[in-house]
């Protein structure tokens, strides 16, 4: 009851004109302390939890929550060609933005973005969720793995760690999962590739200090056991009872694992609660399940050649 209305606090937040949030808040004044808008650090569990607690509770507003932000983001913050395997433009990307007016804030995306790809397939928007893993692949081959900030115009890193993240892990998993594309386990082979020999040290796993010389931190955040080497496990191991009833599972943002069960959808808060969202869009059926990549595409390359290869030059990132 506490995180809902917490949750429609943040939601009657947003931008009068634009919709969007912010990344800080004063939680003593409720007024915005960071104005940037993105679906990286400080933002991006909000949209996944729209997501998830729909998926979990049922509960029709929140699903009316996410629709309308997503179509905000595309609105705002995406840039490049309309469609991700067709047409012509620059690769797909979502920057960030001012949330007053939605324009572009900085020049640069974070390693949490990665994660918005697996958002993408939890709504059944697979073409999108595949043009951004595309570009957070790309990236990863570039540098061996993702820095925690890469500047697009400069094409090179802002910030230069890399602490065993497993947003990329994640998404790699999740779109797996609902394509069962035989690309994305090479891709789990380079990401394992790269951690082994980048990274792997006498107890453990380090933090990679700088992705331009690989030196590395006395440290391994505890996500990388949790998260990153649980998604990697799951997405080798395909005959696992997580996967073989991944209906009846969901992950939380910490990579715990939730069942969807009918009982929590038996809902004990108030109903009125969201009384001022507007009206509940129903769920597109070809939304609400991933049957939406053509079948001859399944063993080819989820992004079609022209495209990897634009977007590896751009890069400068070797096919």
């Amino acid at each position: 009851m506490s995180a809902r209305r917490a949750n429609k606090v943040l939601w009657k937040l947003r931008n009068s004109k634009t919709g969007l949030l912010g990344n800080v808040v004063d939680v003593n004044t409720g007024k915005w302390v960071g104005e940037l808008s993105g679906v990286g650090a400080g933002l991006d569990s909000f949209y996944e939890y729209l997501l998830k607690a729909y998926i979990l509770f049922g509960h029709p507003e929140d699903f009316s929550m996410f629709n309308e932000t997503y179509t905000l983001i595309k609105q705002y913050m995406r840039r490049g060609r309309p469609h991700c395997n067709s047409g012509s433009g620059d690769h797909p990307l979502y920057v960030n933005v001012d949330m007053k007016n939605g324009g572009t804030q900085t020049t640069w995306i974070d390693s949490l973005q990665a994660a918005f790809a697996g958002i993408q397939v939890l709504a059944g928007d697979m073409e999108e969720a595949i043009c951004t893993h595309a570009l957070y692949y790309t990236i990863w081959r570039k540098y061996g793995v993702l820095p925690e900030r890469f500047n697009w115009q400069r094409i090179s890193p802002d910030v230069m760690f890399y602490p065993l993240r497993p947003e990329f892990v994640e998404s790699t998993y999740l779109l797996y999962q609902a394509t069962r594309n035989p690309f994305y386990l090479h891709v789990g082979r380079d990401i394992l590739t790269s951690l082994n020999n980048l990274t792997k040290a006498q107890c453990g796993y380090a933090t990679i200090h700088s992705v331009l010389d690989m030196t590395l931190e006395d440290r391994m955040e505890s996500f990388f056991l949790s998260e990153t080497c649980k998604y990697l496990y799951l997405l080798f191991d395909v005959d696992n009872p997580v996967n073989l009833n991944s209906q009846r599972y969901m992950f939380t943002t910490e990579g715990h694992i939730l069942p969807l069960a009918p009982w929590l959808r038996q809902q004990t808060w108030d109903t009125d609660l969201f009384s001022s969202v507007d009206p509940v869009m129903q769920a597109n059926i070809s939304q609400a399940n991933c049957a939406v990549i053509d079948e001859e595409r399944l063993y080819g390359l989820p992004l079609k050649s022209q495209y990897l290869e634009q977007i590896s030059v751009s890069l400068g990132v070797e096919l």
